[in-house]
């Protein structure tokens, strides 16, 4: 039996930061930040000084650098940039004094004073507290998704989809098939919200797992949230967690894009080489004969020219005891702002979302 993990609050993963004692370069407004961003060049950290717009003014200014360096016409292109663009603002750091940003004009986030209650006096990346700012802003006020009917907060450091159209085609199968499961498995659950839906309905025990303690934390807290009578338990843990031998409904949204993850959140983006056939393999061991598998995919990484092989088909093919009992498809249809990101808008024109129903054989 999953239970709730003991404990998880002191586990959560939180920006990095150092010691407020540390001496390094600062700039203010005012200076040359053609002689800053050497410095950022050369690997080291500069601390911003005065105003919180300074420092927005410097990231911005870095950005143009970068994107006049390396512009972005391809999914190929958009990583370099984004690598790059990564590599110079982590070096951007504002400093905390009593669990405040010490720069004039600078929102407060609770956040810094619940992660790090021992330590009052620090810094941190410039990156780190804008991704902390803005998730703060989205676990107040909430993300209301259509398909659900309910206002989800995800946690900080916790995937969320920015899209539906995958959310509205598993509902819609789900929907004709609920009396089949009374439980099921949400693997790599992240802010929750297959787990609500499959409570919505009606299936009455869900297990959810997701590698990344701040998304267990979340689905918890969800749990707490909403209540649609059934039971959602969650754990921290790879894959099936410890889950042993199971007979229900699995669901399994993985990454879409083939890439190297360079933290638990890229998890939820980028898989790497070796990783279906592993997760086919914990499949085949722990889900019993005649269940169902429901693995949620893209056909993203094709239509941008980053590989010629969907992984769900492949594992398929190589497992012969799971046979595919249905294929599910759904066209994107929302698009970046006119203007904006054309190259990603070129490869939604013939996304599609996937669902892919397997039954295990006897």
């Amino acid at each position: 039996m999953i239970k709730y993990p003991s404990g998880i609050t002191n586990n959560l993963l939180k920006p990095v930061i150092y010691g407020a004692e540390s001496n390094r370069a600062s700039f203010t407004a005012g200076m040359n930040f053609n002689v800053t961003l050497k410095i950022l060049k050369s690997g080291n950290q500069v601390a911003a000084e005065g105003s919180f717009a300074t420092a927005l003014t410097f990231y911005s200014w870095v950005r143009k650098q970068v994107n006049a360096r390396h512009p972005v016409s391809d999914y190929t292109s958009s990583r370099r940039n984004r690598k790059l663009m990564n590599e110079y603002t982590n070096r951007i750091l504002v400093r905390v004094i009593n669990h405040r940003v010490d720069l004039s004009h600078a929102p407060d986030n609770r956040w810094l004073e619940e992660f790090y209650p021992d330590n009052s006096n620090f810094l941190m990346s410039l990156p780190d507290f804008l991704g902390m700012n803005g998730a703060r802003q989205w676990y107040e006020k909430g993300i209301t998704y259509n398909v659900l009917g309910e206002t989800i907060h995800p946690f900080y450091g916790v995937y969320f989809p920015t899209r539906t159209e995958h959310l509205t085609l598993f509902s819609n199968w789900l929907s004709t098939r609920k009396e089949d499961f009374g439980c099921a498995v949400d693997i790599g659950t992240g802010c929750g919200i297959l787990s609500l839906l499959m409570a919505k309905c009606g299936i009455k025990d869900i297990y959810a797992t997701d590698i990344n303690p701040n998304a267990v934390y979340s689905t918890i807290m969800e749990t707490e949230r909403h209540s649609f009578g059934s039971k959602i338990r969650a754990e921290q843990g790879s894959l099936f967690g410890s889950i042993k031998k199971f007979s229900g409904l699995t669901v399994f949204n993985p990454p879409w894009i083939p890439g190297e993850p360079n933290n638990l959140m890229d998890r939820g983006i980028y898989y790497e080489k070796g990783f279906f056939e592993n997760f086919i393999r914990q499949a085949d061991l722990r889900m019993q004969p005649e269940s169902t598998l429901a693995i949620i995919f893209s056909n993203f990484a094709i239509e941008a020219g980053i590989t010629d092989i969907n992984p769900i088909e492949e594992i398929a093919g190589m497992n012969k005891n799971f046979i595919i009992e249905d294929k599910l498809t759904h066209p994107v249809t929302e698009r970046s702002p006119k203007g904006t990101k054309s190259w990603v808008n070129r490869i939604r024109e013939n996304e599609v979302t996937e669902l892919w129903i397997l039954k295990k054989g006897g």
